[in-house]
């Protein structure tokens, strides 16, 4: 069987090899032509371009003479034409030389007489209005001292009457004084009840909430340890899987081995297969979350007859259980207050304490579903140190996380 099929091969071979020899000497032949081709086309070229470069050079050689010829009949016209124009220019010197003295004479006698005339007219003009300066001055001094009559009259009538708005000014507001005081001691008993209440309100509501956070984290909390313990069976099925599929490479090669170069040789009616091997996709989504484990690899089991029989592959699914729906947090319920109609003074609050602080961050990052550092201080009313200390005591209780420069309640940044 392997003599006969090693016959066909090396006829194969040795009918390719005489094809590829035949094709060869066709490919040299023809590459011989082409260089020949090549060869008689660059003397060609050369030829044409040495009759080329003998053309142009003796073109060049006529019109450089020329040139020459047309540059010297240029230089000799253009020196006669220049001895031409200096005899005329010279002849024509004396005429103008007389003609610009005598304009000269004319310009500065007319230049005189306009002078004289131009200084007549000025000192006419100085003296007039000399005249009319001096009677604009008089009328604007006596309007100057009328005017000044007229302001200290004005002021006089305006300190009388800021006088009386004064005196008006101060008995209404003692009398508003009054009124105020009044209003104070009535309406501080109900805003003080009020505040009471309202501080009560908000007292049961964080209780609330409170309650309500640490069950939906103890439900969160039980739900992450279900998927831990879930992916770590799953990661362990995945290695058992991998440890099988390295044993059965490891076979696989020791029986191709021995088939090839061994002295033992394989059954007549064994076929042996590689194994299947895991792709590095399904490993890795298996990895990431929980998936049904992977079906071991056929091995190949010789029967009774000495035929190999097929192996059964069947997908074992782990039974994952679902995880619990957390509840819904119910929204607390906050009483309008009430706005006074007549505004009072309230005495400023002392500072909240550290503990009452954390609170109120805590409560104000749950109702804005997360907030950044100077939102934080602009609308709880604190300065930096205030709201860093108390984010850090939050995060460090596991209360509140950060996320890109925002911080959230633990429950909604998982969520």
């Amino acid at each position: 069987m392997l003599d006969l099929s090693y016959l066909l091969h090396f006829n194969l071979v040795s009918k390719e090899n005489s094809l590829v020899t035949a094709l060869n000497e066709q490919w040299q032949a023809a590459r011989r032509l082409r260089q020949q081709e090549v060869v008689d086309r660059r003397h060609q070229v050369f030829a044409d371009l040495e009759r080329c470069q003998t053309h142009r050079l003796a073109h060049a050689v006529q019109l450089r003479q020329s040139l020459n010829q047309t540059v010297a009949d240029l230089q000799v016209e253009t020196h006669h034409w220049l001895i031409e124009t200096a005899q005329q220019r010279q002849a024509k010197i004396p005429a103008l030389r007389q003609s610009l003295k005598t304009f000269t004479q004319t310009l500065q006698i007319d230049t005189q007489i306009l002078l004289d005339a131009f200084q007549a007219e000025r000192q006419a003009q100085a003296v007039a209005v000399r005249q009319k300066l001096e009677q604009d001055c008089q009328a604007l001094r006596l309007a100057v001292s009328d005017l000044r009559l007229d302001i200290a009259q004005a002021l006089q009538q305006i300190q009388r009457q800021v006088e009386a708005i004064q005196q008006e000014t101060a008995v209404d507001l003692a009398g508003y004084r009054q009124q105020q005081d009044m209003v104070r001691a009535n309406l501080l008993p109900q805003l003080t009840a009020y505040i009471e209440v309202l501080q009560a309100d908000v007292q049961s509501a964080l209780a609330a909430m409170t309650e309500i956070r640490q069950q939906t984290a103890v439900i969160h909390r039980s739900q992450r340890q279900i998927e831990r313990q879930a992916l770590t069976q799953s990661v362990n099925a995945m290695f058992d899987q991998l440890i099988e599929f390295r044993q059965a490479l490891t076979a696989y090669r020791t029986a191709l081995t021995a088939m090839v170069w061994g002295t033992t040789q394989a059954p007549a009616g064994v076929t042996v297969q590689p194994p299947v091997q895991p792709s590095l996709g399904s490993v890795a989504k298996s990895s990431s979350s929980p998936q049904p484990a992977m079906a071991k690899p056929p091995r190949a089991t010789p029967g009774a007859n000495g035929k190999a029989a097929k192996a059964v592959v069947k997908p074992v699914t782990p039974a994952v259980p679902a995880a619990p729906k957390p509840p819904v947090a119910a929204e607390p319920v906050m009483r309008e207050p009430v706005a006074p109609k007549t505004a009072i003074a309230v005495v400023a609050p002392p500072p909240p304490s550290p503990h009452s602080l954390e609170e109120m961050v805590y409560n104000y990052l749950h109702l804005s579903q997360g907030a950044g550092l100077a939102e934080i201080e602009s609308e709880l009313e604190i300065n930096r140190f205030q709201a860093v200390d108390a984010l850090r005591s939050l995060i460090q209780k596991d209360l509140v996380v950060k996320q890109d420069r925002t911080y959230y309640v633990q429950e909604e940044a998982i969520l």
